[in-house]
């Protein structure tokens, strides 16, 4: 199957942070017949080995996506929320959801708010309200109504938007953070051939503290490991380059340092592997470093005594939104430079 249609029917299946089992599932189905062994750990992650040898190489790909969990149904039928992961009102004021209900089939609504017409002066000037004043409208009568369709407390709640192509081979989707990088991760199940093990780990949990990277780094105690993940497009009205020049269409990046240095901070051995990889084979790539925001890596690098970690982002818009965008070209640029960094892997560890 294609990168595009991968990519549509993982966006298309849901795995808010936590509850990742329908796109564990998902992701199993496109991965079994390209990997020796898979598995899942007791964090939720789904580890596929391939090969052997003396080495082993880590690619991390969370497969979790921000959204909200039920924290109140009111005795109206309302549902308050709480965030799960980098949720802001801006992007999910009136938007379509849908409550995954832990004891019945899934129920769509909407994220609500006070109209501006009802909205005082003084209401309006404050600009966005407080999570706490957003709730799902689903029609329903009251609370019984919901609890006898099976929502209770603790469900989690996703957008309810699909895959759209735009223009020029951009596509928009929620949660292609980070689709994407699991897309990169089941092609390189497919292309890996070397002489050594990689490991590819679909993680959980990564949008909440990177949890699920930590654990299976514990576990498989690799040599080398590379996250792959999106990164802050700044190629669209607003964004001052200081703070992004990442460009789409421009291919990959390879992060020097996330979040200020309290993420990863890639090692010079790492940085010499993967930009002589860019450079040598003659790659679309660029160096990529963010004042906010951190991947898997950040907790790779950290785990039993230090593993030697890189990140590799795809330049997205409008990220943690319902309608993130990306240009097809820059995951295929993704594709191939992992193909060409796991045949030089061994000149440098």
């Amino acid at each position: 199957m294609d990168t595009k249609n991968i990519l549509r029917e993982l966006v298309e299946t849901p795995g808010v942070s936590g509850s990742e089992s329908q796109i564990r599932e998902k992701i199993k189905e496109k991965i079994e017949d390209h990997a020796d062994s898979v598995e899942t750990d007791n964090m939720g992650n789904l580890i596929a080995r391939k090969g052997s040898g003396d080495k082993t190489l880590m690619i991390a790909a969370h497969m979790d996506q921000i959204g909200l969990t039920v924290r109140r149904i009111d005795e109206n039928g309302f549902i308050k929320v709480s965030k799960i992961g980098g949720i802001f009102p801006e992007g999910i004021i009136n938007q379509r959801v849908i409550v995954h209900a832990s004891e019945g089939e899934p129920v769509k609504g909407i994220l609500g708010m006070k109209p501006p017409h009802l909205k005082k002066k003084e209401e309006k000037n404050k600009g966005l309200p407080d999570m706490k004043k957003l709730f799902v409208d689903t029609g329903a009568e009251d609370e019984e109504d919901l609890e006898e369709r099976g929502v209770r407390i603790g469900d989690y709640i996703s957008y309810d938007r699909g895959f759209t192509e735009l223009r020029n081979g951009y596509v928009s989707s929620p949660c292609l953070d980070n689709r994407v990088g699991c897309v990169i991760g089941i092609k390189a199940l497919e292309k890996f051939s070397e002489d050594y093990e990689l490991v590819v780990v679909f993680t959980t949990q990564e949008e909440v503290g990177t949890k699920g990277a930590r654990t299976a780094a514990f576990k498989i105690d690799p040599d080398v490991a590379i996250a792959v993940d999106t990164g802050m497009a700044g190629d669209v009205p607003g964004i001052d380059p200081d703070e992004s020049d990442d460009e789409t269409g421009n291919g990959v990046g390879i992060d020097m340092v996330q979040a200020g240095g309290r993420g990863l901070i890639a090692s010079e051995k790492i940085k010499d592997w993967l930009i002589t990889t860019g450079k040598e084979g003659n790659h679309n790539y660029y160096r990529s470093l963010y004042d906010g925001g951190a991947t898997d890596a950040a907790g790779i690098y950290l785990a039993r005594e230090g593993i030697p970690t890189g990140s590799l982002s795809i330049p997205t818009r409008h990220i943690h939104s319902p309608v993130e965008i990306v240009n097809l070209s820059d995951i295929e640029d993704g594709i191939k430079f992992l193909e060409d960094a796991f045949t030089t892997l061994e000149d440098y560890f």
